[in-house]
């Protein structure tokens, strides 16, 4: 595997696939939950094939719009597209999301790298800020906020951004230009010398490039997180 450098004041990491991937048995708890609360007729393999069809369509929406659709309206849209507008309000939504928790922490994402806390505070110790910049969907950002707690990640970061909190998404203007400000209030620093690391070729890389960041593609390609060579030149302003 080839290394790469990168030369930085600040490293920003999107989430999903490229610090966490999920745990099998969360999405089928959670499409059991789906079934029994909303009282769906319909097996579970055809539940969990239409979540994953509107996943797909949301992620894509909200990449080209930039925007961010919430995830009670997400799942009011899943719901209606079953035909079953008659079986739910916004009680039964709450109490999905509330129970959704439950089975999140049960079956929590794991690191895709073991040693990924070695491999952060190594960069902490360089002086180099850290954050995360994710698009968030069904599970929303201060789940995942309580996620990097548990998982004793937060230790590492100068702040979290994600899209349901900020109101954009990933690849668009609006959401890098977060990071950069909110980047800012942490240490002076040079949009150049800010580094995003992902695993979507648009979303990641192709907003930061856009942004006049440095980028990282990692986990879609041949590369892991551990193949980046990152590091803070003392020279540089």
């Amino acid at each position: 595997m080839k290394c790469e450098y990168f030369d930085v004041h600040h490293v920003s990491f999107d989430m999903w696939l490229t610090l966490i991937r999920s745990n099998p048995m969360f999405r089928q708890k959670r499409d059991e939950l789906f079934r029994d609360l909303f009282s769906l007729n319909a097996s579970l393999e055809s539940i969990s094939a239409h979540f994953k069809k509107w996943d797909i369509r949301f992620t894509a929406i909200n990449e080209k719009t930039g925007k961010n659709l919430d995830a009670e309206e997400m799942l009011s849209i899943v719901l209606s597209d079953l035909d079953h507008t008659d079986k739910f309000d916004g009680r039964m939504i709450n109490e999905f999301f509330q129970r959704q928790e439950d089975i999140f922490f049960m079956y929590h994402p794991k690191p895709i790298e073991e040693n990924l806390p070695v491999f952060l505070k190594a960069l902490k110790q360089q002086d180099i800020n850290i954050s995360i910049l994710s698009n968030t969907g069904f599970i929303k950002g201060k789940l995942l906020r309580k996620l990097m707690d548990h998982l004793e990640l937060s230790q590492y970061m100068s702040f979290q951004l994600y899209s349901d909190e900020i109101s954009f998404s990933k690849p668009s203007d609006e959401a890098f230009s977060s990071l950069l400000s909110e980047a800012r209030k942490h240490r002076h620093t040079d949009v150049a010398n800010i580094l995003h690391i992902g695993d979507n070729s648009n979303a990641d890389v192709g907003g930061a490039t856009v942004a006049g960041m440095q980028s990282a593609l990692i986990n879609s390609n041949n590369l892991s997180l551990l193949n980046l060579n990152i590091y803070r030149n003392k020279t540089m302003a």
